[in-house]
Parts: structure tokens; sequence; C-alpha cells
């Protein structure tokens, strides 16, 4: 079901529906909370709790292809984000759209001694369909078709793209353009 469809069968915006699923956005209102959770199949304690009683109810994906590794640093090429069926399936636990997909981290500029850091072999959950805002992770691609992972930011008007590792310098984001946002990370051991 998408944005908008999900929008008309509950009689709310779109608007409103992408602000209940973004991280920091609002939940919905309480008149709408019985007609949200039975549109999802869940109770309203599942829902204003974010705790399911099961995988029941969301119609999302539990997994997502790992397509390439992306630079934690510089600009670089994804050199095997071609269509294939023999991607590695990674488990996630967020809801995700359709063309959702998963990165690994190269590189050490995401990597923060506090807050969030993302070491190299972290795998990024992308969202390629969200907005991107001041504050998300996003992975962005230049004119020559090389990508990155950082932070995107914003001073003065401007948007930037700033490493969490201080030995890295912050970019403007310029000619670039954000072409996914991270939904999730998680880190594998083996």
């Amino acid at each position: 079901m998408s944005e908008q469809q999900f929008a008309d069968a509950l009689g709310v915006s779109r608007g409103a529906v992408q602000q209940w699923e973004k991280q920091g956005g609002t939940a919905p209102k309480r008149a709408n909370q019985a007609r949200v959770a039975k549109l999802l199949g869940i109770s309203v304690a599942e829902l204003v709790s974010g705790v399911s009683a099961g995988a029941r109810g969301v119609d999302v994906r539990a997994e997502v292809p790992l397509v390439s590794e992306v630079e934690a640093g510089n600009y670089t090429v994804i050199d095997n984000f071609k269509p294939t069926t023999q991607f590695d399936a990674i488990p996630v636990s967020v809801p995700v759209k359709r063309h959702t997909y998963a990165l690994r981290v190269h590189g050490d500029s995401m990597v923060s001694e506090s807050g969030d850091s993302f070491p190299a072999g972290s795998i990024l959950i992308v969202e390629p369909e969200m907005e991107a805002f001041p504050g998300d992770y996003v992975i962005a691609v230049n004119h020559a078709s090389e990508t990155t992972f950082k932070q995107l930011v914003k001073d003065g008007g401007d948007l930037y793209l700033k490493p969490l590792n201080s030995r890295y310098p912050i970019k403007p984001l310029g000619n670039a353009r954000v072409i996914g946002v991270v939904r999730e990370f998680t880190k594998r051991f083996r």
C-alpha cells in the first residue's frame, strides 16, 4: 500500500502519513489512532508503544537486498550496483518500501568517538524514496556517478555533507544529490 493509498483510506493527507513515518516525526492524533491501528492490523497499544505483539499486520518486507558497499570517505563508484537476483538478503526491523536496499560501509569517515557511529562493515538500510532533511544520514551521488555516505547538515541556507570523524572535512552538497536516506543500520561480525 502506498503512502497516498494509506492516507486516502484514513482521510488524512499524505504529508501527515510521512510525518508519522519519519524518525522524530509526529504521531497520529488520538482521534486517528484507532483507524490507523485497524488499517495496520495492530492494537492501539502496539501503535502507540511501537512494540508489536507479533509480526502481523504491517505490509512490509522483512528483508532487503545488499547491493554494494558505499564509501564513508571520499566519493567512490558503486561498482556492482546492477540488477540481479544474487543479492544477500538483509533482515530489517523498520517498515520499508519496494525499492529499499542495503549497503555495506567501507572506510572510517563515519566513525565517531561519541554518539552515532558507523564503522566499516556496518550495513545501512537505505530508503531511496524518502525525502532527506538536515540531520539525516544520506547516500549522495556526484556528477561522476560516485557515491558517499554522510550526514546532511544545513548552515546559513546551504547544505553540506558532514562526516562524523573529525579527521575528514565537511563538503558542500553542491551539484551532488541525495539518492537515499538511511533508515536503519546494523553491524555484522561474520
